[in-house]
């Protein structure tokens, strides 16, 4: 079995998907999969009871949860009103 250092980190699957599917819906599908793993960690069985599987399932999360903000953040930045734009004139 590899080590939790072997796998490969979630951010580099979500640079794929921004490429091939866009913002959007690697958005939704990184909503999807956190909801995904969190119900894994949250049963009594199955793979979140598995040490190892649980590592990485715990680093999933917050690499994604990490991600989600980020782009949270880059949009409300984005919507604002730049504090050089003037009012449009009516």
């Amino acid at each position: 079995m590899t080590s939790l250092a072997d796998v490969r980190p979630e951010s580099e699957r979500i640079e794929f998907l921004l490429r091939r599917d866009g913002f959007e819906a690697t958005r939704k599908w990184v909503e999807r999969t956190v909801g995904i793993y969190r119900a894994a960690l949250a049963e009594h069985r199955g793979y979140g009871t598995d040490p190892i599987y649980r590592l990485r399932l715990e680093r999933a999360v917050r690499e994604f949860e990490e991600w989600l903000g980020s782009t949270s953040r880059q949009r409300e930045r984005s919507t604002q009103p730049s504090a050089h734009s003037t009012p449009a004139q009516a």
